[in-house]
């Protein structure tokens, strides 16, 4: 009996029209907010339900052509803009907009830039 091997895809990370190229690794999460609720008497007595929250933070290195998409305009301007993570069998789709930018330029690799995209899960 021979031992099989899987092999593993990558995921995909696409902006409006197109994958971006450059992205290193990509962080989607989704929450619930739930919480434990307890009262003077039962602890632990049930769960509600929070707002339902979706973030997407994506790295990326930076080329000499510069960052692929205007990520500080979009954030200037509050842009509403569409992010779809594409992996083997599924494809999240959200709706929202760049919270935050932050950047790294170490002395001796490339420069790299991290994204915060939050917004709204649509069902697929």
């Amino acid at each position: 009996m021979s031992q099989e091997q899987l092999l593993y895809p990558r995921g995909r990370i696409a902006m409006s029209n197109g994958d971006l190229i450059d992205v290193t690794n990509v962080k989607f999460e989704h929450t619930n907010n739930a919480k434990q609720v307890h009262t003077i008497v039962q602890k632990g007595a049930g769960i509600v339900q929070g707002n339902t929250e979706t973030t997407v933070t994506f790295d990326m290195v930076v080329s000499e052509q510069g960052l692929e998409r205007d990520y500080y305009g979009y954030l200037q301007n509050g842009l509403i803009k569409q992010v779809r993570l594409k992996i083997p069998g599924s494809t999240f789709t959200i709706n929202g907009m760049v919270k935050q930018i932050s950047a790294e330029i170490p002395l001796d690799d490339a420069i790299k830039v991290s994204i915060t995209f939050i917004g709204k899960k649509t069902e697929n």
